[in-house]
C-alpha cells in the first residue's frame, strides 16, 4: 500500500523519522508529495498562520490527481509527523479489511472542534470515482473560502463530509488506538506539539515507547 506524504524542506527531519518507522512494515511504501513554501520560518502545526493555510489548500489540491493515478487500489495521504508500531504486523491487513466496506478512513480527533471527529492528516482512501469525486468536490469549495480562519481546511473537510455528504459516500473514523499513544497503538501523529523540534521530539519518543512496550 502506498502512503503518500506531503512535506516541504523544513521538516524533513519528521520525514526520515517517519521513513525509519516504517522499515519493518510489509507493503507499505512511502510516496514523498514535495510542497513549495515561500518561507523557511517553523510553520509545523501553525494552524492559525495563513501561510500554513496557504500550504494545507496546495498540499489538498494535489490528492484528485493522486487519486486518478491509483484507480482500482487503496493508499494512504498522511501527514509527516506520523511514525508507525513496527511491532504491529497487521497493519496494512487492518486498514485494507476497514477499507471494503468504506471509501475513506480517518483518524479521529479529540478536537470538539471537528464536527465529524475527523484528523484529516491519516486518510486511507479506495481509490474510485466516489471518492474521487468528493475530494474534487471539496477542492473545489474550499478554493473558494478567500480568507479562511484557524483550522482551515480540516473544519471544513468535518462539516463537508457529516452536513454535505451527497455522493454518497462512506466513511470510517478509527478507533483511537490508530493516532495516539494509548495501549494497542498502531501508529502515533503528533498533533498538538507546536513547532518541528517538538514534534521530532515526541516522535522519537513514541518510537521508544514502542520498542519498551514490545518487551513487557
Amino acid at each position: 500500500m502506498k502512503a503518500y506524504v506531503f512535506y516541504t524542506d523544513n521538516i524533513l527531519d519528521c520525514v526520515e523519522i517517519l521513513k525509519t518507522s516504517v522499515e519493518e512494515i510489509n507493503d507499505l511504501e512511502i510516496v514523498l508529495v514535495k510542497g513549495q513554501s515561500e518561507h523557511t520560518e517553523d510553520l509545523a502545526g501553525a494552524t492559525h498562520d495563513p501561510q500554513y493555510m496557504k500550504l494545507m489548500l496546495s498540499r489538498w489540491q494535489k490528492l484528485p490527481d493522486i487519486i486518478h493515478q491509483n484507480l482500482g487500489s487503496n493508499i494512504l495521504f498522511i501527514d509527516a509527523d506520523i511514525v508507525f508500531n513496527k511491532y504491529k504486523k497487521d497493519f496494512v491487513k487492518n486498514i485494507t479489511n476497514y477499507l471494503e466496506d468504506n471509501d475513506i478512513v480517518t483518524q479521529f480527533d479529540t478536537n470538539s472542534g471537528m464536527s465529524a471527529s475527523i484528523n484529516m492528516g491519516f486518510l486511507g482512501i479506495k481509490c474510485n470515482q466516489s471518492s474521487l469525486s468528493l475530494f474534487s468536490k471539496f477542492i473545489n469549495i474550499i478554493e473558494s473560502i478567500k480568507n479562511p480562519s484557524t483550522g482551515f481546511p480540516q473544519i471544513q473537510f468535518n462539516d463537508y463530509l457529516k452536513f454535505y455528504n451527497q455522493n454518497p459516500i462512506n466513511f470510517k473514523v478509527l478507533p483511537q488506538n490508530y493516532g495516539y499513544l494509548i495501549e494497542n497503538c498502531y501508529f502515533y501523529h503528533a498533533v498538538g506539539c507546536g513547532g518541528n523540534q517538538s514534534k521530532i521530539n515526541a516522535m522519537n519518543s513514541a518510537l521508544q515507547k514502542f520498542k519498551s512496550d514490545s518487551l513487557i
